[in-house]
């Protein structure tokens, strides 16, 4: 028995009738089954020879045949007789269950190809089970529901969400070093600042000036503060990015000549005078005995403005070395430079460094460090 399901079938099914003018209206009863919303559809069959469980029979069963005598019996023109009204046979309409289509269940059975049918199968039959197969579970890792390209693109946000966050705290740490340095909008000095207050201290030490275009210099460049930046989260993945860049020491940045005899006094001179201005010592770095780099590091903060900055006391030896080398830091610093290039670059530091004299008496200065510095 063929049955049609709800929604099996779209609402305008093709007619099996041929296209050839003629009038197939149909003459027969239909029935209409209340609450139900099903209509049976035409059928060249008569009402009291099909049975709810019937088949439909066959030209060569008996009944079909006295059927047929029936209506070679009706007038010419007749709806339901093989002869028009001129006497002329009508074309045979292609009965469809003399083919032999596959019934799926059948061991037989193979689908070729999705037809339409299949599809609004899906769409109105399946859509619980269709559901219940795409739902991902609490043990499902959501990312095997999506397409590589789809998680790729979610990383691709996650990335450059992440830079949007990194570039707007960048910003906000710049503008606040900007202003705690001392420099108005069109680049001028007054009173206050941390470069008005480097150069009174200068003014006062008898050994020690600061490093040619100090001005220009103090700040560190935009791009650089969030490279730095992003390393560090790369390294802390778990700390808040805005306090890490809280840490980065050294957004501005003085350094002191001191001639190498006066290495040691001048060093213990000029500390003291910071501390005086009231800017709090956080952490000393000797570096004299690095085969790569020279001098000594200290760290501060301004308490007027809360921001941290460093100044480095070098001879006038070690800071030169320290500019020839500047490009080859920065490049060692980069995770794009290749492993090889990276020894390279370091060997290199090390060969000029090493050329380097030592001041007498800065093994005398220890290092030391603040909690949280």
């Amino acid at each position: 028995m063929i049955t049609m399901g709800i929604g099996l079938f779209p609402p305008f099914w093709p007619s099996m009738a041929p296209d050839d003018g003629a009038d197939h209206r149909y003459d027969g009863a239909v029935t209409e089954h209340a609450g139900s919303g099903l209509m049976a559809g035409p059928t060249d069959r008569a009402p009291e020879q099909l049975g709810p469980d019937s088949v439909r029979t066959r030209e060569s069963d008996p009944v079909g045949a006295e059927l047929r005598q029936r209506m070679e019996r009706l007038p010419p023109g007749h709806p339901s007789s093989p002869y028009n009204g001129d006497g002329s046979r009508k074309p045979v309409v292609p009965d469809p269950f003399e083919h032999d289509y596959p019934i799926p269940g059948d061991p037989d059975y193979q689908r070729d190809a999705p037809s339409a049918l299949d599809t609004d199968q899906t769409r109105h039959v399946g859509n619980d089970d269709l559901h219940a197969r795409q739902s991902p579970t609490a043990d499902h890792d959501p990312d095997q529901e999506l397409p590589a390209d789809s998680r790729e693109v979610r990383q691709l946000d996650s990335r450059e969400e992440q830079e949007r966050r990194l570039s707007q705290i960048t910003d906000l740490v710049a503008a606040k070093c900007r202003e705690a340095e001392g420099r108005d909008a069109d680049g001028n000095y007054g009173e206050r600042g941390l470069t008005p207050a480097m150069r009174r201290i200068e003014a006062q030490t008898e050994h020690g000036k600061l490093a040619p275009e100090t001005e220009k210099y103090a700040l560190k460049g935009r791009d650089r503060f969030m490279e730095k930046l992003a390393e560090m989260v790369s390294d802390e993945p778990d700390k808040p990015a805005d306090e890490l860049a809280r840490e980065i020491h050294d957004g501005i940045r003085y350094t002191f000549l001191i001639a190498s005899e006066h290495y040691a006094v001048g060093v213990r001179d000029l500390t003291s005078k910071l501390e005086v201005h009231n800017f709090e010592l956080g952490a000393i770095k000797n570096k004299w005995d690095n085969d790569e780099y020279k001098g000594i590091n200290t760290r501060w903060l301004d308490h007027e403005s809360g921001v941290r900055f460093e100044v480095q006391f070098h001879t006038e030896q070690s800071w030169l070395v320290k500019q020839e080398t500047h490009n080859a830091y920065v490049k060692i610093h980069d995770t794009r430079t290749p492993t090889v290039e990276r020894e390279w670059l370091r060997d290199h530091q090390r060969e000029i460094s090493a050329q380097v004299l030592r001041p007498p008496g800065c093994e005398d200065i220890f290092d030391f460090r603040k909690e949280g510095w």
